[in-house]
């Protein structure tokens, strides 16, 4: 067992330095009153662990599936939507346990993951264009509707989420290119994102100011 001499800890995995400080730990001789860190590795090996247990239960699940598909095949394969959602709810696990990306990142890593599986399922059902239409422009206003919230809810740190809504007007501006090369056919909805984020991302530079300014300064090193 290592102890910190700075922090009065006792660290009770084998790491060198403290992780509260970053002091050099030394060995503890004898048993004092300290107040004990946790075991962090033992933590994470325990989600490593879920990780490759659902991993290999995927595999196995994912296996069958196309088995059965393939012994009562009727013009669809359906094992195909299934290995997709396989591998959305495989990320979104990894993203889940992994300390170092932050919420802001997994929030627009899942919904472009549940936007790929929804445009991936339109196609393997025979396309209909619906996934386009619809559920994309969709899920760019539930982002707005998001980014709204959490800026609310976390007001003294609102300029953060600037970067999320450049991403918005950034997707729904892509929508209008679809719609121009005919791939979106009912664009009612596009327009209504590209017009949503426009307002929110102007609103955030009018009221924001200089906050706003240093953050864009702070993100993109203007």
């Amino acid at each position: 067992m290592r102890e910190c001499k700075k922090c009065r800890v006792e660290i009770l995995d084998d790491t060198t330095v403290c992780p509260l400080c970053s002091s050099v730990l030394e060995i503890s001789g004898q048993e004092q009153e300290s107040a004990g860190y946790p075991d962090v590795k033992a933590a994470v090996r325990k989600l490593s662990f879920i990780a490759r247990l659902y991993t290999f239960l995927a595999i196995v699940a994912e296996a069958a599936l196309i088995i059965v598909n393939y012994l009562n095949y009727h013009g669809v394969w359906w094992s195909a939507i299934t290995g997709i959602c396989i591998l959305y709810f495989y990320i979104t696990l990894k993203y889940s346990i992994q300390k170092n990306k932050g919420y802001q990142t997994v929030i627009v890593v899942q919904v472009i993951g549940a936007v790929l599986l929804v445009i991936a399922a339109d196609n393997i059902a025979g396309y209909r264009g619906w996934s386009v239409n619809y559920v994309l422009p969709g899920a760019i206003l539930l982002l707005n509707g998001t980014i709204g919230t959490l800026m609310i809810v976390n007001a003294s740190n609102w300029p953060s989420y600037i970067l999320m809504q450049i991403l918005t007007v950034l997707a729904s501006a892509g929508c209008v290119v679809l719609w121009r090369f005919q791939v979106i056919t009912r664009p009612l909805l596009s327009f209504a994102a590209l017009a949503v984020s426009l307002c929110m991302l102007l609103g955030t530079l009018i009221f924001g100011d200089r906050k706003a300014k240093a953050e864009l300064k702070r993100r993109f090193h203007v």
